[in-house]
C-alpha cells in the first residue's frame, strides 16, 4: 500500500497540499500520515513539563485540523497522525524512514515568494535531504490544476533507484495519465532515451528530445507553453542539482512555473 506523508503547520498553504494530497490517497488507494513538529529550545534547567504540554496542545490541535478533511477522504482507510519533537526536517524524515512513507507532499506559497520556499526553508531541505520522493505543491496550482500530463525531465543517467521507479508507475496508473520525459542534448550530443527497454518501458508515452544550453530555460519555457500537470526531476547531488540550489535566480526561474514539483531520489 501507498504510505503519503503531508507534514502540516496547520497554515493555508498546507492545507491546499493536503487536499491535493487526499485527492492523490483517494485515487491511488494510499494511505495518510499527517505530522507536525515542535522543538522547544535548550536552556538550563527541565523543560520536560514544557515539552509535556506543547505536546498535548499539538496533538489536540492536529486531530482538530485533520478532522477537517475527514469527509474529503474516501478510501476507508484510517490516517494517522504525529506530533514529532526536534528539528523539522530530520524529525519528518525519521519519522518517514520508521513509517516507511513513499511519499512526501509539501505546501509552498508559490509565485515570486517560491524561490524563498526553495533557497532557505523547510521544503528545500527537505529535497535536499530526503531519500524518499518528495511532491511540492504551489497554492496558485489551485486554480490551474487540470491537466495529467506530467513531465520528467532526464538527463542520459536516467533512473536507477526502484522506489522512484514504483511511484512512477503508481502515477502512471492515474486514468489518463500521460508521462512524457523531457530531455536536454548539447549540440553534436548523441544520446538516445528509450522508453521501451530498462526501467521506463510501460511507464513513458513520448521522448522529447530539445537542443540547447540552459536546461532550467528549456524546461521553464516547455512547462510554461504546455498544459504539464507535474513537472518531475531527479535529485541529483552534483552538476544540475548542485547549479539548481546554488544559483538563486535560476531557482526562482524554475519554481516560478507555479506547477507541482516532484523531487525523485537519486
Amino acid at each position: 500500500m501507498l504510505k503519503i506523508l503531508c507534514p502540516t503547520d496547520f497554515s493555508q498553504n498546507s492545507k491546499f497540499a493536503i487536499e491535493y494530497a487526499i485527492d492523490l490517497s483517494n485515487a491511488l488507494q494510499a494511505k495518510l500520515y499527517f505530522a507536525t513538529s515542535f522543538k522547544v529550545p535548550t536552556i538550563a534547567g527541565s523543560l520536560r513539563s514544557l515539552d509535556e504540554k506543547i505536546r498535548t496542545a499539538l496533538e489536540e490541535d492536529l486531530l482538530t485540523f485533520v478532522s477537517e478533511f475527514s469527509d474529503l477522504i474516501k478510501t476507508g482507510i484510517e490516517p494517522s497522525v504525529a506530533v514529532l519533537e526536534g528539528n523539522t526536517t530530520d524529525s519528518l524524515l525519521l519519522y518517514s524512514k520508521h513509517a516507511e512513507i513513499n511519499l512526501i507532499i509539501m505546501g509552498t506559497l508559490g509565485s515570486s515568494a517560491i524561490a524563498n520556499m526553495v533557497t532557505g526553508s523547510i521544503t528545500k531541505k527537505m529535497f535536499e535531504k530526503s531519500t524518499i520522493p518528495v511532491l511540492a505543491i504551489p497554492s496558485t496550482t489551485r486554480y490551474n490544476m487540470t491537466s495529467n500530463r506530467f513531465l520528467l525531465s532526464l538527463d542520459s543517467n536516467g533512473i536507477g533507484n526502484k522506489s522512484s521507479i514504483e511511484l512512477l508507475k503508481k502515477l502512471k496508473s492515474l486514468p489518463s495519465t500521460t508521462i512524457d520525459v523531457f530531455h536536454m542534448s548539447t549540440k553534436d550530443e548523441n544520446v538516445s532515451l528509450d522508453p521501451k527497454s530498462g526501467e521506463l518501458a510501460g511507464i513513458v508515452n513520448e521522448i522529447i528530445n530539445v537542443e540547447g544550453i540552459d536546461v532550467v530555460k528549456e524546461i521553464k519555457y516547455f512547462v510554461d507553453t504546455n498544459d504539464i500537470g507535474i513537472l518531475i526531476m531527479v535529485g541529483r547531488k552534483h552538476s544540475f542539482w548542485e547549479r539548481l540550489f546554488l544559483e538563486t535566480n535560476t531557482t526562482a526561474e524554475l519554481f516560478s512555473t507555479n506547477v507541482p514539483i516532484l523531487i525523485l531520489p537519486e
